[in-house]
Formats: C-alpha cells, sequence, structure tokens
C-alpha cells in the first residue's frame, strides 16, 4: 500500500547486529565515510517522513551499505519515500516489480512507477522508458514517437544509451522524426566520446558519416580515424570494415597482414547468423573501390 509516510519504521531497529560497531567508517551511497551515528540519524530522518532519507536507507539495505542485505525492507522504503514524488525512489520501486531487485514482477505496476519516475525528470528513467515504448512488452505496447520522445528527454538529461537512440532516430527517420543525418551525427558525436558501452556503436556510425558525406562533409581521413577507434574498442563490424580496408588500399596504405588481423579479430564472438553483417559491408566496399 502507498502511504505518505511509512508505519513499519520499528522493524528497522531490529537489525542492529547488521550495523557497523560505533565510530566503524562504511561507504555510503555517494561514496562518503560514514559512521553508525550517521546511521541513527539517518533512520530518525526517515521515521520523520524525510523521502530522501527513506531513499538512502532502501538503497543501502538493497545494496548491503553499512547494513545487512534486506530486499523487502529496502522496498518498504523506496515504497515509503516514492509516495512522496521521489524520482529516484519510483525508478527502484519499478525495478523491482520489473523483477530486476527482487522476487517480485508486476509489469503494470513496474510500467506505472517508471512513467512517474520519468515525468518527475529521472534520466535513468526516462531512458528505461524509452526502451519499453520501443520494445514493447506484455502490458505495453510498442510506440515508436512515445519511444522518440522518451529518449530525446533523457539524452537532453545526458544519458549516453538515449544519445545513441537518438542518433539511430534520426538517421533512419523512425517515430516520427523527420530523416537528418546532421541531427544524427551530433548525437553520435556526443555518444563516441564517452565510455558507455553504446561508443563503439557511435564511433562507427560516425565512420558511416564521414566516409559518406551524409550530414558531415566527406572526409575520408577522419573516417577512417573513427573507425579504427570503433574497431580498436571491439565493435566487430569496424573490425571488419577497416580490415577490408586494409585489404582494398582504402583511406589507408594497403597491408594484407594489417587486413588479416583486423578480420580475424571481427569473427571472434560473432555468431554465424551474423555473418550477413559482414557481407553487406564487403558488397559496400566492393562497390566503392571497383
Amino acid at each position: 500500500m502507498r502511504r505518505a509516510v511509512f508505519c513499519g519504521w520499528l522493524l528497522i531497529w531490529a537489525v542492529f547486529e547488521c550495523h557497523p560497531a560505533p565510530g566503524q567508517a562504511v561507504d555510503d551511497l555517494y561514496g562518503r565515510p560514514t559512521s553508525r551515528a550517521h546511521l541513527e540519524a539517518l533512520r530518525a530522518k526517515a521515521d520523520g517522513g524525510s523521502a530522501e532519507a527513506q531513499y538512502e536507507l532502501g538503497y543501502r539495505y538493497a545494496n548491503g551499505l553499512g547494513v545487512g542485505v534486506d530486499k523487502a525492507l529496502a522496498f518498504k522504503f523506496f515504497l515509503a519515500s516514492s509516495a512522496q514524488d521521489h524520482a529516484k525512489s519510483e525508478y527502484q520501486v519499478s525495478r523491482y516489480y520489473g523483477g530486476l531487485m527482487a522476487n517480485r514482477l508486476d509489469l503494470q505496476q513496474a510500467f506505472i512507477y517508471l512513467s512517474k519516475a520519468a515525468e518527475h525528470g529521472y534520466g535513468p528513467a526516462r531512458l528505461d522508458l524509452g526502451f519499453v515504448y520501443f520494445n514493447g512488452n506484455g502490458s505495453v505496447p510498442k510506440s515508436l514517437p512515445l519511444a522518440f520522445r522518451w529518449f530525446g528527454k533523457a539524452a537532453e538529461d545526458g544519458m549516453v544509451g538515449a544519445q545513441c537512440m537518438l542518433g539511430d532516430f534520426y538517421k533512419a527517420g523512425l517515430g516520427g522524426a523527420r530523416q537528418n543525418f546532421a541531427e544524427a551525427i551530433k548525437w553520435y558525436r556526443l555518444a563516441a566520446t564517452s565510455k558507455h558501452a553504446c561508443a563503439p556503436k557511435a564511433q562507427f556510425e560516425l565512420y558511416v558519416g564521414y566516409e559518406s558525406g551524409n550530414g558531415v562533409a566527406k572526409n575520408l581521413s577522419t573516417a577512417i580515424d573513427w573507425l579504427t577507434m570503433a574497431a580498436e574498442a571491439g565493435n566487430p563490424k569496424a573490425q571488419y570494415t577497416l580490415g577490408r580496408s586494409y585489404q582494398k588500399g582504402y583511406g589507408v596504405q594497403r597491408d594484407p597482414d594489417v587486413a588479416r588481423s583486423w578480420l580475424r579479430k571481427s569473427r571472434e564472438g560473432v555468431s554465424p547468423h551474423e555473418d550477413h553483417i559482414h557481407d553487406d559491408e564487403q558488397d559496400r566496399h566492393d562497390a566503392l573501390t571497383h
């Protein structure tokens, strides 16, 4: 049940054996040292209805920061905090109902809380909501226009995964977005310079842009720089394309040994059903170099 104040605070005092000894330092969720005195002050604030204190205690119990892991108690704290429109707590509740944090699975409730967190401006929730609409699930129908809307909001919040997706939407003209290669390049560039998992993909897209001249002035040298960066980061499409470039001498000095090395790398971890990716790139380079 959602309530403005969680009434079961006395439960927390039964878990003292999980707490550190007096004065013992532990790391809190913000990476700062803390103490038992801080934990007790935090509990007093949570007992008084502080949404932020309830969130921090929920996070601690969920992750075992200074207390023993207790997913059920964490959920109660997050639920109490979310009743006060605390966006981070709403996001955590959505993760619980989505089965990501505990053995609870209620996709409709997960969607409700995720939507609340997104509406309240929490970037990770906006990104996740974009993917919910992008893929659809048993409770939410697929909607590319709504996915585009939430990816846009998340991208503006600095969520790198959303920036990658926004680049794809503008490149292909999806979800009601007008096809705009320059706009796609803008978002890919932001993602490409990050340490996010999608950076190698964005780097490869920048190669495609500079190599073709779509969205940016054609520049084969710059294209090869981005291609090399993506290949070194482990993108198999980039590794294959770079191998073919060295094989043909396209944008680089022809070097069969280097070509074989990159082509071999491109096959590592690539399942057979993905071979068509390489075939597409080969056809493209053959067309360009003959």
